[in-house]
Order: structure tokens, then sequence, then C-alpha cells
């Protein structure tokens, strides 16, 4: 792993491409709008999390996402370079930041509700429909921590690096909060986005985030079983 960001910033600000920027910003402008479009109807569903439907439908719409990231990767030069699907090394400045802010966000819970303001939380255990919310629990831990990142830190912070290091991280923290559609959840999933951007501009690779957002929504769900039963 780099020493500093100097580096890897340089290495990824080769062939930076205008029309790359273009697209990942209105991309992203198209998940925020959705975002909110989708919490301000208040007509999520508390039983979601046991539906199949609902594990299915996650699954293409992040595959969307991932192409759609792929495709913008291509104008950055290698895609899996600029994806930052790279080899990465550890280190324990990156997993002591990452755990702190795990950390930070379970004390902020009981102050902020951002989990019971998204909806998504049944209100009763339902053993019937256990393998159902396994499903949705393995795609929010594997399927959507890669697509999230990917685009986020993967190809958001190679495209945003031109406004520099602390634009990448702070730009794809935002964008990713504002994502989710939630204002109370937002203090929580910027203060996550940045954490993980900086350790992908240090790493130069989005592995580590993907490990670490999937350990993340894991460990919610987790909690969301262990409450219910």
């Amino acid at each position: 792993m780099q020493t500093t960001s100097s580096e890897t910033s340089a290495r990824l600000s080769n062939g930076s491409s205008r029309g790359a920027l273009a697209a990942w910003l209105g991309v992203a402008a198209l998940l925020i709008a959705l975002g909110f479009i989708g919490t301000s109807t208040g007509q999520s569903d508390p039983n979601v999390l046991y539906d199949y439907s609902f594990a299915a439908g996650s699954t293409v719409i992040y595959a969307i996402l991932v192409a759609v990231s792929f495709a913008i990767a291509s104008a950055l030069g290698r895609p899996l370079v600029a994806a930052g699907l790279t080899k990465f090394s550890w280190s324990w400045k990156a997993v002591a930041l990452i755990l702190l802010v795990l950390v930070v966000a379970q004390l902020l819970e009981p102050l902020l509700h951002a989990g019971e303001k998204q909806g998504l939380e049944p209100s009763v255990w339902r053993p019937d429909r256990a393998t159902a919310f396994a499903l949705n629990a393995l795609v929010a831990s594997t399927v959507v921590p890669f697509a999230e990142e990917l685009f986020f830190r993967g190809i958001g912070v190679r495209a945003l690096l031109p406004f520099g290091g602390l634009g990448a991280v702070g730009g794809t923290a935002l964008a990713f909060g504002l994502g989710h559609g939630i204002l109370a959840a937002l203090p929580v999933l910027v203060l996550f986005g940045a954490a993980l951007g900086w350790v992908r501009l240090r790493s130069d690779s989005v592995w580590p985030g993907m490990v670490a957002h999937g350990f993340f929504n894991g460990f919610a769900l987790l909690l969301v079983y262990v409450n219910l039963t």
C-alpha cells in the first residue's frame, strides 16, 4: 500500500476524460434523484426483506449499475485499472479507520434512526420467510457493495481526481450519501463514504471498500435479525 496519496493520485490522473466525468456526474445525479423519489413516496414495505422478488429486482438493478460503471471506465483507459479492481494490501490505518467509522455509525443510529426511516426493517420475525430474508441479506452484503463501490469509489474517485484527492473523496462521499435519499442517514453515509474513498485513494484499489461495505450491510441486517428474534 502506498504511504502517500500523491503517487496514487498521479497514476490515477493519467488519461482522465471529461466525457467520463460528465457521464459519472449524470448517473450520480440520476441515482440521487431516484433515491429521494423512492423515499419521498412513503410507501416502503417493511416486509420487503421477506420477498424473493426484492432480491431478484435488486440484483438486476445493480447489475445495470455495474454495466454502466464499466462503460464509463472504458473511457478512462484500462477499465479494470480505472475502476480500481486491482491487487491491494491491507494496512492497519485503513482497518482502524473503517472500524472507527462502523463504531460511530452504530453510536449515531439511536440518535438519527436512519434504519427506521429507510422503512425496510420488518416489525416481526417470520420463520417461514427466513430463506427469503437470508437471500436478501446475501444480496445486500455482496451484490450491493460491489456495485456501489465500483461506481462511487472505483469510477467516482477516478473521474473526480482532476479536482484533487480531497475533491474526489468528498465529492463521491456526498453523492453516495445523497444517493440513498435519507437525510437522517446522511452524516453516517458521508462519513462512511469518505473513509472508503480515502482507502481507495491510498490503496489504489476498490476491493477493501467492497469488503468493508459488505461487512457494514451484513452486520446491519444481522442486528435486524437479532432484534426481531
